[in-house]
């Protein structure tokens, strides 16, 4: 159920941080990062599998049983006599066995321990992404909500305008075609209203799927953002993203799970020896002697089990096992190569990004005295009506890209940041003072 927030809600600091209060909620809303948040503790265990296995093994039996025996003895003593005895009789037996060498079970363990690493990393990676898909729907957002104020703006000044044609049109001012294209483009805009409409409620409601937050509380931002980053070549990202990057720590564990994947096929094979203790009491009420029996026994041995030969299954099973651990290898090769490329194509979208925005700005700047000066030229009879709706339509359309362009350059700051490895809470609170 979509949880509506009303304004006394969010009074306060909650207004002035929405990312960070989006992103809290959907930490909690989102089923795909629970998932994430299972599957990791999942996996964790399985490292205390694999310990389970070097540590000592107890195992304790026990019955208790009434006997029925027959015996007959041929050629036997006198003292050994035949007949029927019916007796109870009770055991208990407990063994403990330490594994001394289980060369297996030690490549398993260090498997798990990687396995323990790489749920680490994959919450990690869940996480990061939850930051994205969070900041581009609320992008997304804001962008629609931008897009409706301005078309909505724009309708507004093309009725405006069609009601000065209609009047310049009865006073003998104005042609017939002045009213036509008037009436056309604030029918046009009409539409357009549809459609922003349409687009904000998609936005709204994809932004709801993760967060579980109606966002029509969220005001749009101003358009001289401003983001401050540290000026860094792109050899240097590149550099910190091969350290950090998550998905090459992925890849990484993937090749050392690999690699003692081998090591544990490798041991099944090998020999294992154990130390066992073991303990044993019988006691019965009757035997075929008809005297009761009690009996114990305790013994401590190291057992060895050497595996001899299995037909050729284990010298397939490693073979097979080394093809897996190169194809990890060369995996991560491919990986390291795709997030270079990808820092590559961040960083230069980001950098560029900050050029579109101040040629926007000044597009901006030159859209706003072109439109005053087609209003200007329009009242003095020097300008058409369409003259001035061109002007006044690309104003609005260069200030709907200007708001794009910095909402793209943000989130190519958040994408730089998570291909580097350093994308957590703190972005998340400098792109809600940016915005701020």
């Amino acid at each position: 159920m979509v949880i509506s927030i009303c304004s006394s809600a969010h009074s306060g600091d909650n207004t002035s941080y929405p990312l960070m209060l989006l992103y809290k909620a959907a930490l909690e809303y989102d089923a795909n990062f629970t998932a994430s948040e299972f599957e990791q503790e999942a996996r964790y265990e399985r490292l205390v599998l694999a310990r389970s296995r070097l540590l000592p093994g107890v195992k304790l039996k026990a019955n208790l049983a009434y006997n029925t025996q027959a015996v007959e003895y041929d050629d036997a003593p006198p003292f050994f006599q035949s007949g029927h005895h019916n007796f109870n009789s009770n055991a208990i037996s407990m063994q403990i066995t330490q594994p001394l060498y289980r060369k297996d079970r030690f490549e398993a363990y260090r498997q798990g321990k990687a396995e323990a690493r790489r749920s680490n990393t994959l919450l990690a990676i869940a996480k990061q992404q939850l930051i994205l898909d969070v900041s581009s729907n609320y992008f997304s957002v804001l962008l629609a909500q931008n897009r409706e104020a301005l078309v909505n703006a724009e309708s507004s000044a093309n009725k405006k305008l069609l009601t000065q044609a209609k009047r310049g049109f009865e006073v003998g001012s104005a042609s017939i075609t002045d009213v036509y294209e008037a009436q056309a483009r604030f029918d046009l805009s009409v539409s357009e209203q549809i459609d922003a409409k349409k687009y904000l409620n998609v936005a709204r409601r994809s932004l709801a799927t993760l967060t579980g937050i109606k966002s029509a509380w969220i005001g749009s931002t101003h358009q001289n953002s401003r983001l401050q980053t540290p000026s860094s070549t792109m050899s240097y990202w590149i550099e910190l993203a091969s350290i950090n990057n998550l998905n090459i720590h992925l890849a990484e564990q993937a090749a050392e799970i690999a690699k003692h994947e081998i090591g544990r096929t490798l041991g099944i094979a090998l020999p294992k020896v154990d130390l066992v203790f073991s303990y044993d009491r019988t006691s019965a009420s009757g035997s075929n002697f008809d005297t009761g029996i009690d009996t114990s026994n305790r013994r401590i041995m190291i057992e060895a089990n050497i595996p001899i030969y299995a037909g050729g299954a284990v010298r397939a099973r490693i073979k097979q096992k080394r093809a897996e651990y190169s194809r990890a290898q060369y995996q991560l090769i491919a990986t390291r190569r795709d997030i270079e490329f990808q820092v590559e194509e961040a960083y230069l979208s980001h950098e560029s990004g900050a050029h579109r925005i101040e040629a926007l700005k000044q597009a901006l700047f030159s859209s706003q005295k072109s439109l005053t000066s087609m209003q200007r030229g329009f009242e003095l009879g020097l300008r058409t009506g369409i003259d001035l709706l061109d002007s006044q339509h690309q104003f609005y359309a260069a200030k709907l890209a200007l708001a794009e362009a910095q909402y793209n350059r943000l989130f190519d700051y958040l994408r730089l940041a998570a291909l580097s490895g350093q994308l957590n809470a703190d972005n998340i609170r400098h792109i809600d003072s940016v915005l701020n």
